[in-house]
C-alpha cells in the first residue's frame, strides 16, 4: 500500500494535533508510551500488538524491535497507524492484521511477546481477548498490558467531556489479572506511572 506525500503529511498533522489536545490537559501521549516500553523491554523474536489504533504505540514498538505483528477491528484506524508509520520510516517493519482479536487465527505458542495499550477499556469482552494474548503466548514469553490509571481515566474523561462525549471508564481487572497470571505460573510486575496502569508478566518455563 503506497500513499501520497501529501496524505502522510495530512495524517500526521492531524495526530499532532490530537497530541497537543491531551498534552494540554496533562496527557502526553509519547511519554505514556516511552515510560510502557522502558518497562517491557527488552523484547526479542515474533511480537504482536493487540489494538493498533492510529499507531501512538505500535510505531515506537516498532523502532525497538525488528518486525512486529499489529491487529486491529478497524481497517479506518489501521489507515491511519499505516500513514505515520511510513512518515516514522518503519512501515517495513510493522505488519498490519484487520481482525478481532478475540479470535486471534495464529496456534498456541506463537509469539515470544504480546502487548497491548490503552485498547481493553474499549472492548466488550476484555477476558476473551486477555485469553487469546496468553493462548498465543510461548513460554517464557512476556505480556505487556497496558491501559490507563486512575488518573488518566480522570483527564480523559475531561478532554471528551469538554468535546461534548463521553469517555469509556470500566472498572480495572488488573488486580484480577495480576492474581490469574501468578497462580498459573507467570512472574509478574504491576506498575503505575505516567497515568498508565501497567502488567509486565514473563511465562516460567
Amino acid at each position: 500500500m503506497s500513499f501520497s506525500a501529501a496524505e502522510v503529511e495530512a495524517n500526521h498533522a492531524r495526530l499532532e494535533q490530537r497530541n497537543a489536545v491531551h498534552r494540554r490537559f496533562g496527557y502526553d501521549p509519547e511519554v505514556s508510551v516511552q515510560y510502557v516500553l522502558e518497562q517491557a523491554m527488552p523484547l526479542r523474536g515474533r511480537v504482536l500488538d493487540i489494538g493498533t489504533g492510529k499507531g501512538r504505540f505500535v510505531i515506537p514498538l516498532g523502532r525497538q524491535v525488528a518486525s512486529v505483528t499489529t491487529v486491529d477491528v478497524s481497517a479506518e484506524e489501521q489507515r491511519y497507524a499505516r500513514l505515520e508509520a511510513t512518515y516514522a520510516g518503519v512501515a517495513d517493519r510493522i505488519r498490519f492484521v484487520i481482525l478481532d482479536a478475540r479470535f486471534l487465527p495464529w496456534p498456541a505458542a506463537s509469539f515470544d511477546a504480546v502487548l497491548s495499550w490503552n485498547v481493553f477499556h474499549h472492548l466488550d469482552d476484555p477476558e476473551r481477548v486477555f485469553s487469546e494474548m496468553l493462548r498465543v503466548l510461548k513460554p517464557g514469553g512476556k505480556l505487556v498490558l497496558a491501559d490507563f490509571s486512575p488518573s488518566g481515566f480522570r483527564v480523559m474523561g475531561e478532554i471528551h467531556a469538554a468535546e461534548g462525549r463521553r469517555h469509556p471508564h470500566p472498572p480495572s481487572r488488573f488486580a484480577h489479572w495480576q492474581a490469574f497470571l501468578q497462580r498459573t505460573g507467570f512472574q509478574v510486575r504491576r506498575l503505575c506511572g505516567k497515568h498508565q496502569e501497567l502488567l509486565v508478566a514473563r511465562r516460567i518455563l
